[in-house]
């Protein structure tokens, strides 16, 4: 094998091996539950866990399948039924992406798109971190795999 693959792909190793320990050991510096858009301005990264509060999470699945099919709007991935709608972050702007799955972004956006077809409560939990965003998208995934979120890709943006 070519000795300068083996020291790159161990670098990455090592740099993954070093983010994942920084994830494992990271704790959000700020998490409250959603009450004003305003909460968020400014705020360019956290991430968020979008919650069903009531209702049945299968009549939802079931709603939010066909609304998809509709192909109105770009929608999140199905899963399977869960409380848990969404789990997500943003490193450019948290307000922006949280309007987008509220339904106040652009049809083409990958969003949940709430307003269009969501007919009940649901609350938004944000988790700030001071970690850089490789280690984010790691806590991200981590939250994601637990929570098992009814909709959403899971894992990076890039995988």
């Amino acid at each position: 094998m070519d000795s300068s693959y083996s020291r790159s792909n161990k670098s990455f190793i090592d740099r993954l091996i070093e983010n994942c320990e920084k994830a494992k050991a990271a704790s959000p510096v700020n998490e409250f539950v959603l009450q004003n858009l305003s909460q968020l301005d400014g705020m360019k990264q956290a991430i968020y866990v979008i919650e069903q509060v009531d209702g049945s999470e299968e009549a939802v699945f079931e709603v939010f399948s066909r609304y998809k099919n509709k192909n109105e709007r770009k929608c999140a991935k199905l899963n399977s039924p869960s409380k848990i709608m969404y789990v997500g972050s943003s490193t450019t702007g948290v307000r922006k992406r949280i309007e987008q799955h509220k339904g106040e972004g652009h049809a083409g956006t990958y969003a949940l798109h709430l307003k269009h077809w969501f007919r009940s409560n649901y609350k938004i939990t944000i988790k700030q971190y001071s970690e850089c965003k490789e280690v984010l998208q790691i806590i991200e995934d981590d939250l994601s795999d637990r929570l098992k979120p009814a909709f959403g890709k899971q894992g990076g943006n890039n995988k």
